[in-house]
Order: C-alpha cells, then structure tokens, then sequence
C-alpha cells in the first residue's frame, strides 16, 4: 500500500493500513487525555501542548491550526468528552523537599533489592545533600567599582591594602638523625 500522506521522508508506504489507522487512534487517545489534563491545570495553550505531546505535528502549518484542526474533529471530540467524564484525575504535584526524599528512598531500596550499590549510593548520597548532611563548596565573586563607593570608604579600602600581610609565626626543633 502507498500512503498518500506520505512525502518520502517517512515509512509511511511500509505501514500497512490498519497499523496506520492504530496509530492516529493512539495519538488522539493521547492528545484527548493530554489537552483535558492540561486544561485542568489552568496551562496556556493546552491544544498546542498536547498535539506535540501527542506527536501531532505537522511542518506545512503553524502548531495553533493544528491543534485548532485536531480539536474540530469529530472522533476527537468524542475522545476528550470521555476523558472529562472518565473521573480522569488530575493531579497537580506541590515538589517538595519531602517528596523528593520519598521518591530517593524508594529509588535506594529498589537499587538494593536488584543488588545495584552505586545506584544505592548515589540514592543515599543525594538524600543526604537535601537533607544538608553534605558539604558543598561555594565559590562566591563580589566586585566593587570605586564608582559605588563615597571617599571615605574608599581611603578606609586603600590604607587597609597598604598595611603589612599578617605573618604566622611558628615555633620549629631541629630534630637530629
């Protein structure tokens, strides 16, 4: 079969017909749930974002006529009407320092059962930099331009700089071999 949509850049004329029409089935299932979850998240462009979640794109037209397209059909409509009446949930994550905690422990314990150590490790490791166990070296740059600064500070800066280094003093033995 030669697939018409096909411009010879795809595989199109490999795909049987039926595996074609699956295909733009599972997409739209997949831009339905998409654009309803999307939309329940108050997010801007929900058509737009589950077209390309969805993988439907097409180069010829802007992403806005697309999804304005895939809106407008009737299967797709059908599709969102169910996912909105399905008691799709939706769930809007809060990240938290909690959650990743949790999600770290579970990634250790399923690290350890499949006896996976650096995985483990690495688990163990970053759980203890949230938890701020870690030291973390900082490296911090600040710049004064004599602009920023009144005349006195700038003297006070200058005979600072001017004084002696301070010098350690250390007490040493000869020791004789």
């Amino acid at each position: 079969m030669i697939d018409d949509m096909d411009d010879g850049f795809g595989l199109g004329s490999l795909i049987s017909e039926n595996a074609e029409i699956a295909m733009r089935d599972d997409r739209d299932l997949v831009f339905a749930r998409e654009y309803v979850r999307l939309r329940a998240l108050k997010s801007k462009n929900p058509a737009e974002l589950a077209c390309v979640r969805a993988g439907i794109t097409n180069p010829e037209y802007h992403i806005k006529v697309v999804a304005e397209r895939q809106l407008a059909r009737p299967e797709v409509q059908r599709l969102v009407t169910e996912a909105e009446t399905s008691g799709l949930t939706i769930e809007r994550t809060e990240y938290t320092r909690d959650l990743f905690l949790d999600e770290l422990q579970a990634v250790h314990e399923r690290a350890l059962d499949a006896r996976n150590f650096t995985s483990a490790i690495s688990a163990v490791k970053t759980q203890a930099q949230l938890l701020g166990f870690m030291d973390q070296t900082v490296n911090i740059n600040h710049t004064v331009t004599a602009k920023d600064l009144d005349l006195a500070t700038l003297r006070a800066m200058v005979a600072d700089r001017a004084k002696p280094v301070n010098v350690i003093d250390v007490d040493y033995k000869e020791i004789e071999l």
